[in-house]
Parts: structure tokens; C-alpha cells; sequence
């Protein structure tokens, strides 16, 4: 294997958290924003690396430094919280349910990865990790007057906070780009040290 492939690594999310998420895309697309685009459910992630483009021949030392990354890395638990926007609520282009709960593990976690990654030449994000779930995204083509309108139905949204998001592994994830969005397939998946 040669090719390049487009990776992240993901902290995926059980099916009752993406029924959460799914009322509330569900909800931004009924508003009938042009221009406004709901992220499908089922590729709602929480992204705690994005490598971009890597070679094939990497994905078994990218696995291999993750694996010995969440041997140092404990399960732990977040929580769904509020709703944000990128880059603010005046003038979205994301729009983002934000993580609470055990965050300080989730920071921690990152560094763990980010220098076992370093270990093998991937170089660390150059900006600070933001944890996030992105669950719309607002085009080009979308007015003032309709990003006005997309962060007012952000400030005014009712979804139901504080879910728990229990994190037992990580996913390394190849994304392919599609017209009709990207799809997503799993990698590997490497599970947190459980304490065995």
C-alpha cells in the first residue's frame, strides 16, 4: 500500500448520544437556513487528531504509537453540554455542542497522543485542541442575514444536555470526501488501558 488516505483519530459516539445530536440537526435543518448544512448523525465524532493526508504504509506505526499512547490512558467520562459557534455566535460558519464532564482527562489523553505520535515524526497540532461536536456547518453562500438567523436558532435551542459520553477507545478513521458528504470507515479501533 503507497497511497495517501486521509485519516483522523475520533472518539466515536454510542448510538443513544447520536439520537441526542439527531433531534437537534434535525431540528437546524427544519429552519430552512440556505445554506446552512446539518452533519449526518452517524458522522458525529469528537476529533482528537487530524492527520490530513498520510501514506498507507503509516497506518501500522500510527497504530502502534496510539496503542502504547492508551496503555497511559484511563477510561473516562464526558458529558454533552451546550451548544457554540465558530467562530462566534454573531457570524457562525460552525455550529458545535460543546463536551463537559472528566475534560481534564480528555486534555491529557491529547498529550499522551500527540507525543507518542511525535515519536514517529507526526508533528503536533500547531493549534490549541478544542474539544467539540460539530453538528452544522454554515456555506460560503449563506447572507448575514441568515447566519443572524442560524445563531439566534442556536441560542434559543433546547437539546438535552449533560448525556454522558463514556470514552473506552479511540478510533483511527479514513475519510473519503463525497459530494453528498464524507463517509467514514474504521481503521482500527484501540481500546483505553481498563487497568488489566
Amino acid at each position: 500500500m503507497t497511497d495517501d488516505i486521509r485519516a483522523f483519530l475520533a472518539i466515536e459516539l454510542s448510538d443513544d448520544v447520536k439520537s441526542i445530536l439527531r433531534e437537534l440537526t434535525e431540528r437546524l435543518g427544519r429552519a430552512g437556513i440556505d445554506g446552512l448544512k446539518p452533519v449526518r448523525p452517524e458522522n458525529i465524532h469528537l476529533t482528537v487528531k487530524f492527520f490530513g493526508d498520510v501514506s498507507a504504509n503509516r497506518v501500522d506505526s500510527i497504530v502502534g504509537a496510539l496503542t502504547l499512547a492508551a496503555k497511559a490512558i484511563q477510561p473516562f467520562t464526558l458529558r454533552l453540554g451546550s451548544v457554540g459557534a465558530y467562530p462566534n455566535s454573531r457570524n457562525p460558519r460552525v455550529v458545535w455542542v460543546g463536551l463537559d464532564g472528566d475534560v481534564v482527562s480528555l486534555r491529557e489523553a491529547h498529550r499522551y497522543i500527540e507525543a507518542a505520535l511525535e515519536d514517529i515524526n507526526i508533528k503536533p497540532d500547531s493549534r490549541k485542541f478544542s474539544p467539540h461536536l460539530t453538528v452544522a456547518r454554515l456555506r460560503d453562500r449563506a447572507s448575514p442575514s441568515e447566519r443572524r438567523r442560524a445563531a439566534e436558532l442556536l441560542l434559543n435551542a433546547a437539546y438535552q444536555t449533560g448525556h454522558p459520553v463514556t470514552v473506552e477507545r479511540l478510533s483511527l478513521m479514513r475519510s473519503i470526501l463525497c459530494p453528498e458528504g464524507p463517509q467514514y470507515t474504521t481503521l482500527a479501533d484501540i481500546t483505553l488501558d481498563h487497568g488489566n
